[in-house]
Order: C-alpha cells, then structure tokens, then sequence
C-alpha cells in the first residue's frame, strides 16, 4: 500500500501541472469552472519507508475543482481547498482538511528480517494543509510556492503528528511542457519514530536486528523533478507525464537497523503515465 501512496501522489501533481500548462499555454490564467482530472500509470518504489528493494507499481489519480475550489487525493491523502480560486490574484492561499491514510509496513514486507518484526496497524491521520503561491517569479508562466501540511493519526497505528512542509517552482517551457523542481522535509514525533523504527528486545530476537530505541525530529529530506506534457493543447484532454524523486532519511530514522542494516537511508521513486481531465 505504501507503493501505491508514492504513485497516487506523483501523479495527482503531474496531472494538476498538465491542466494549469495547458490554461498558461493559451495565454492567461485558467477560467474558475468545474474540471475533474483521472490518471493511470506505472512507476517503481521502495518496498516500505526506508527499504533496499523496490517493485513495480500501478497508480492513479483523483483531482479536480468543484465551484472555484480544489480537491486532490495526495496518495492515500484527500486534500479539500476551502479558499476559492481567485485567477485574478498574483498571490493564491490554500487552506482546507486533509483526512489520509497510512500503511507503512502493515502488508507483505520483502525483507525476511523486516518481516519478522510483525505488521504493523493501519493509521488514520487527519490533519490541515495551507500554502501560498506567487505567480510570475521568474517569467510569465513562474510559479513560486511554499506549503506545510500536518497530520494525527486517530486510529491508535502511531497516535502521533507528522509535519511536511515544502517549496516549488514550477514554469512552462514552450507551449505545451510544464516543469516543476520542489523540495521538502519531513518531521515526525517520537511516537511515530519508535513506531516504525524502533526495534524491540522481543522484535530483536526475532529478527536478529539489533534493538534501537528510535526518536523523533527531521525524519527526512527530500527533492523531485517532474515534467508534463500537453497532447490536446487546452486545458482539457490528454497529458502524460514523468517524474523522478529522490530523498534521504535523518537521524534516529537512517540510524535504525531497519534501514541501516536492512535497508537503505536513500530512497529513489520514478513514474510515468496518461492523464485525461474533463
């Protein structure tokens, strides 16, 4: 399930970039009105957060606005944008829910070592998102943007916050590519960190892992390139899109014998695939 969080995630931003290149693409900002954006591909992605091994994903993608406001399901994650667009405005705000889950590690694990620590639960994490974007920065079609979102879980899995904030550029080249560099971190609490990287006494006896009481703070940092490309030409049609990413776990996180001894802290994620919005 983690694999698919990686590639839902990827190719909702994809999607989202192919619309708003193909609106700056025919000259101005995009008209407030009702578009819905549906997504397939493939990609491949680490086994579980902090694995060596990797697999063949599928994935999708669910985004759209709905009376000038967005919505957009970020993996497992469904943001909901209470602010209205304004294409008017330079200056764009986002603020809305966000409800997602989590299932790190709570499937089939590759790592026999891994495997035998047990599955984990489930988690429910609701939360808020809020960002800001300025356009023009750079050339016409520039975007600069600067986000956070925040989350708890409520189901009792890791009963802890997690915090990602993060900052993009985006602009188009030519008429129909739009490219996009972001980077980001990731902080998490204790309970998260003992949680999913923390190894017990009866967890190193079965494993053969050695124990390791993990602790919180910068879990990770993280950059992504992608690039999509406009088949139709206007906002709405096809696109198709490709994207790579890379990030690297911190502290307590990359110290862990989960990924220092049977793992790895760098973690690498790549997808491609076709997009159609209504």
């Amino acid at each position: 399930m983690k694999l698919a969080r990686f590639a839902f995630a990827l190719m909702s931003s994809s999607a989202a970039l192919a619309a708003a290149s193909a609106a700056h693409a025919q000259g101005g900002a995009p008209p407030l009105r009702d578009t819905v954006t549906l997504g397939l591909g493939i990609g491949v992605s680490s086994d579980y957060d902090g694995a060596d091994e990797y697999r063949l994903i599928p994935g999708g993608v669910v985004q759209g606005t709905v009376k000038g406001h967005d919505f957009r399901l970020n993996g497992l994650q469904l943001f909901v944008d209470a602010v209205p667009n304004d294409p008017a405005r330079t200056v764009q705000l986002e603020l809305g829910p966000v409800v997602g889950l989590r299932f790190n590690r709570s499937g089939g694990i590759k790592d026999a070592q891994v495997a035998a620590l047990g599955k984990l639960d489930e988690a429910v994490e609701l939360g808020l998102r809020g960002g800001i974007g300025i356009a023009g920065v750079g050339n016409r079609s520039g975007t600069l943007s600067l986000g956070a979102t925040a989350v708890h879980d409520v189901a009792g899995a890791h009963d802890s916050w997690r915090i990602s904030p993060s900052v993009d550029y985006s602009t188009l080249v030519g008429r129909r590519t739009f490219v996009r560099a972001s980077v980001g971190v990731d902080f998490a609490s204790n309970a998260y960190a003992d949680y999913y990287f923390s190894v017990s006494p009866a967890g190193a006896v079965a494993s053969g892992l050695a124990p390791f009481a993990a602790r919180g703070g910068l879990e990770s940092v993280g950059a992504n390139v992608l690039a999509t490309h406009s088949l139709s030409g206007g906002r709405q049609g096809w696109s198709i899109f490709a994207i790579g990413s890379v990030s690297r776990l911190q502290g307590d996180f990359a110290d862990s014998p989960i990924v220092r001894d049977a793992g790895d802290a760098t973690q690498f994620f790549g997808s491609a695939g076709i997009a159609y919005t209504f």
